[in-house]
């Protein structure tokens, strides 16, 4: 499972090999000023994906990898998407990720307290 983090004043999204394999990435850095909102979700994994490039779907099952929809660039991380935290940025290579995480309410409160932090 891929894993949100707060290092710094940097988000992190550090994935396992099998997801880094699956979504062709690998760990990605953000800076907390660009994120611009934060929130769990748990029907995101029902949304509609878009075209993916790169990355691996299958329906109902995972979602891994980059994906364009509406003019929108997200990246996934989940597998049956029901505990999944939505990062919304301000220009950065994505306007969203989208992680499945154990504890997401635990990883938003954890990311909103640096993001009080800086202001």
């Amino acid at each position: 499972m891929a894993q949100l983090d707060v290092d710094g004043d940097y988000l992190v999204v550090r994935l396992g090999i099998i997801d880094a394999m699956l979504s062709m990435r690998s760990t990605m850095r953000f800076p907390l000023t660009s994120v611009k909102n934060v929130y769990v979700d748990p029907v995101a994994g029902e949304e509609p994906k878009g075209f993916r490039a790169p990355g691996t779907a299958i329906p109902g099952t995972l979602t891994k990898g980059t994906f364009h929809f509406d003019g929108v660039k997200t990246f996934w991380n989940i597998w049956r998407g029901t505990l999944v935290v939505v990062v919304e940025l301000n220009d950065e290579k994505f306007d969203r990720v989208v992680i499945e995480q154990s504890n997401p309410e635990v990883i938003v409160e954890k990311i909103t307290k640096a993001l009080e932090a800086l202001s």
